[in-house]
């Protein structure tokens, strides 16, 4: 009998423990619980870890830029995209291009910036032990136009101890890059600087029209605003020729007719924005539409420039106009075959260009550099191929090209 009732104490103890763990399981539920979800998040998403990585920056090119990191802004536009992440997202102050090994919305703490996200990706934007990074590159975008490109270049690239937080919408984004203002969110429109040029006519012997322009005391620019054809003539095409001149496509005097010089010179312009193919395209030489259309974008930034320029001495730009030593960095035309130390300084300048591929500096004018030239030309619209003519060769057009970029 008494084994009987140690039997049943022991289980009416046992009951009142179960019971008991019961409830302290509720009582304790919401401690523990959150406990398990941190515990689960963390084992989900990777917990906040510390981590080093190669930080760039990149921008956003505007049409009416001063100047570009590559010399021109199509150039600046495959470098750097269009103004979208690669998730759709608008560009915004501190988005991060990164690895696809990093998912999109991924929060980071990058000291110098703030609290960032993961929305971009970037063919240089690879993880460690690729084209030869020593950790994961990331890349943080800084801007619109001058400033966004300023704002980059001042960054550089930097080696960087970064928080990684993983995927979580209850962290809050929080970027800072010095002086950015939220109205920089929003790009430049370059066509809303438009001005007109004043003119006066003159009657020439051949009974063609040509106008002397009146020269104001700002320099002005005249949008083009009708399609002009062989055999034209008046303001129309005086601004036209004014402005192939301005791209070195129209090489003499301006007449305001419409004659064989201007028809090539309107061919060339759409051979550089591929707008046609060759002579025999149906619309080459003529100034329609479309190639009206390109020739005003090109006009309305050139235009912004020069007001932008004149009104802000005491900018950042200005500033760097009045610092940097004027020089000349080629004096002579150069071609394959050559040696010299010009040879070696245009070597040196194609390698900062990212173009020339030799391990080493030298006074020859090779294939390697050859190659280089040639693909800095296609890069600038100097050339459309390796196959012609001037491809490869440093002649006026290169020369000058060169000059203003050193």
């Amino acid at each position: 009998m008494k084994k009987l009732k140690t039997k049943i104490s022991f289980k009416l103890l046992l009951a009142f423990d179960l019971l008991l763990l019961f409830v302290l399981f509720f009582l304790f539920k919401p401690f523990g619980a959150a406990f398990g979800d941190k515990a689960f998040a963390e084992a989900l998403n990777g917990a906040p870890y510390t981590k080093t990585f190669i930080i760039s920056a990149y921008y956003s090119p505007l049409p009416c830029q001063a100047r570009y990191f590559k010399g021109s802004y199509d150039a600046d536009m495959k470098l750097n995209g269009g103004g979208r992440g690669a998730d759709g997202r608008d560009v915004y102050a501190g988005m991060i291009a990164a690895p696809k090994s990093y998912e999109f919305g991924t929060k980071m703490d990058i000291p110098g910036v703030g609290i960032v996200a993961v929305h971009d990706r970037g063919g240089a934007i690879v993880p460690a032990g690729v084209q030869g990074n020593a950790y994961d590159r990331l890349d943080v975008w800084m801007g619109f136009g001058d400033k966004g490109m300023a704002r980059a270049l001042d960054w550089g690239k930097r080696t960087v101890e970064v928080t990684v937080y993983g995927v979580n919408d209850a962290i809050a984004e929080q970027v800072q890059l010095g002086d950015y203002s939220a109205k920089e969110a929003t790009p430049n429109d370059c066509a809303t600087v438009v001005a007109q040029a004043g003119a006066k006519t003159t009657q020439v012997a051949d009974s063609k029209v040509k106008i002397t322009p009146v020269k104001p005391d700002v320099e002005m620019i005249k949008l083009l605003s009708a399609d002009l054809k062989f055999g034209d003539s008046g303001e129309n095409v005086l601004a036209l020729q004014e402005q192939l001149a301005k791209l070195n496509l129209y090489r003499t005097d301006v007449s305001g007719y419409y004659g064989d010089v201007t028809k090539h010179a309107v061919f060339k312009f759409q051979q550089t924005r591929g707008l046609v193919a060759d002579e025999k395209s149906p619309y080459a030489g003529i100034l329609g539409p479309k190639t009206r259309k390109h020739l005003n974008s090109m006009v309305a930034s050139y235009n912004y420039n020069q007001t932008l320029i004149a009104k802000a001495s005491d900018s950042y730009l200005a500033r760097l106009d009045a610092d940097k030593p004027k020089r000349t960095l080629l004096a002579l035309q150069l071609k394959p075959g050559m040696r010299g130390a010009e040879v070696a300084e245009l070597q040196k300048f194609l390698k900062q260009q990212g173009f020339f591929e030799g391990n080493l500096i030298t006074e020859y004018y090779g294939p390697v550099t050859e190659k280089a030239v040639t693909e800095f030309q296609k890069a600038h619209k100097l050339v459309n191929s390796s196959s012609e003519s001037a491809a490869g060769y440093v002649g006026p057009a290169t020369l000058e090209l060169i000059n203003m970029l050193s």
